[in-house]
């Protein structure tokens, strides 16, 4: 990881740990990055259930595994709802969004 930027870093490994946990109920999933700290949403369009918070479980302890260890990492999962919009907190970029008619 030392060569490589630690934002870039970040989202790959996101990226990855996503993998077979993306379900039709996933809106988005957002990530902010700083030197100590990863911290993210993954937006469901429902509450979430126990399989989503298992997911969400899942996909933070992939991610902690590709940090180093003074990187605290905390994935939230979270509903919102459509129509409600999928704004992004201040400092988050988006991993993953969904396809949504407008």
């Amino acid at each position: 990881m030392s060569q490589v930027p630690l934002r870039v870093s970040v989202l790959l490994s996101v990226q990855r740990a996503l993998w077979e946990r993306v379900t039709p109920g996933l809106r988005g999933v957002t990530v902010t990055v700083s030197s100590t700290a990863v911290s993210g949403r993954m937006i469901f369009d429902h509450v979430p259930t126990d399989d989503d918070v298992e997911d969400c479980s899942l996909v933070e302890t992939h991610i902690i595994a590709d940090m180093l260890p003074e990187i605290t990492v905390t994935l939230a999962p979270v509903g919102i709802e459509p129509p409600a919009p999928r704004d992004l907190f201040s400092g988050e970029e988006w991993v993953y969004l969904r396809k949504e008619p407008h």
